[in-house]
């Protein structure tokens, strides 16, 4: 039987967590070492404080990220909340004002500097869940001590977030200096594929969003950015699909996209080239198959077929094939052609396909002319 997952907290939980303790420190309520809160969703959990301070007019306390079995790149870092009382709110440009509340990004946190996010440029990214937290709970606590009138600046930092934010799409997405602050429930459920699913959705939103452009590149792994240089086509423009080009086919139609460039290892495009648009290898994997039924279709030696079909991998396959200009262009075709086909024709496709080596294989009738087309625009 699978072990069932654990779920965590958002770094947004951990930043309301902390002001609340920060704030509660200021108006002398008493302080536990662990909270109990009531998330966005109406869960209750128990956030434990990894340690707090006071010092005149502010006070702080910090909270250790817990991402639960998600592999979070933030899991264990300390999320920091500082809260001070001041006679009249300050204008602070990246800040997000509620009344006579002030939130404000600081060191480790980043700044929005694309639209097409929740947050518009300009702003801390501290996306809207963690801002109705935040307020949320601090506008319990100034209710309870009977302190409505006070004006609070609250400053989330996070030590370690420049460090942390290069092992996430923080860059591409447009926010610089620092993780974002996240969450639209406060739980951090264990479901990676949906967590990448979403940040690639974002990231294709962002170009759509900063762009006249109405097209993208789609590289289903790293294989292929070299050649996009040599090419002289915008690397920004680039979108890498990992195991779900189907989803990003989607995506890319529901955002107005009209034009994709589909570039990639021919062990990831071989399968899509078969109708199989989720190319990870436990949802299916029929490479070798799809490789020898398009060389049976262009006439490929009956030996030739049987070596393919006894082949390791795609990559082992490729060397068996006699007529590859013709097979791998036939296949190349054959990606475009299902892709526009699954986007319902609203988008047109070109491809190129490679080998580990980033030799080209092969690709589409009118790759190329893509290729003229976008690198004027």
């Amino acid at each position: 039987m699978a072990k069932e997952l654990k779920s965590g907290y958002t770094t947004g939980t951990c930043s309301a967590v902390g002001a609340y303790i920060a704030l509660s420190l200021l108006l002398d309520q008493k302080i536990e070492d662990v909270l109990e809160i009531l998330t966005l969703d109406n869960t209750k959990i128990r956030v434990p404080i990894e340690s707090k301070k006071r010092c005149g007019n502010w006070a702080r306390a910090v909270v250790l990220k817990d991402a639960g079995d998600d592999p979070d790149v933030t899991n264990g870092i300390e999320i920091c909340s500082k809260v001070k009382i001041v006679e009249q709110l300050p204008d602070i440009s990246r800040g997000h004002r509620f009344g006579n509340i002030l939130i404000v990004g600081g060191r480790g946190v980043g700044l929005v500097t694309k639209k097409g996010l929740k947050v518009i440029p300009g702003k801390s990214a501290i996306n809207p869940g963690p801002q109705e937290m935040i307020v949320k709970e601090l506008t319990k606590l100034l209710k309870k001590a009977s302190a409505e009138n006070l004006n609070l600046i609250v400053t989330i930092y996070v030590p370690k977030g420049l460090e942390k934010a290069e092992k996430t799409f923080n860059r591409k997405l447009g926010i610089l200096g620092g993780i974002s602050i996240l969450g639209s429930t406060g739980i951090v459920k264990p479901m990676s594929e949906e967590a990448l699913k979403n940040s690639m959705f974002a990231e294709l939103k962002v170009l759509k969003a900063n762009s006249s452009r109405d097209w993208v590149v789609f590289l289903f792994g790293n294989h292929g950015k070299q050649f996009c240089i040599q090419q002289n086509i915008d690397i920004e423009q680039m979108v890498v699909t990992s195991n779900y080009i189907g989803f990003m086919i989607e995506s890319a139609v529901q955002l107005g996209f009209k034009k994709v460039m589909l570039i990639g290892h021919i062990g990831k495009a071989i399968k899509v080239a078969g109708g199989i648009f989720n190319t990870h290898s436990r949802v299916a994997d029929a490479r070798l198959e799809i490789i020898a039924a398009n060389a049976v279709l262009i006439d490929e030696p009956r030996e030739n077929i049987l070596k393919i079909l006894n082949s390791n991998t795609a990559e082992e396959a490729c060397q068996y094939v006699e007529k590859k200009v013709e097979l791998f262009n036939f296949i190349a075709n054959k990606v475009a052609m299902k892709s526009r086909e699954f986007s319902r024709d609203e988008i047109q496709f070109e491809s190129v396909l490679f080998n580990y080596s980033g030799d080209i294989l092969g690709y589409s009738d009118k790759f190329y002319d893509m290729v003229e087309e976008i690198k004027g625009e």
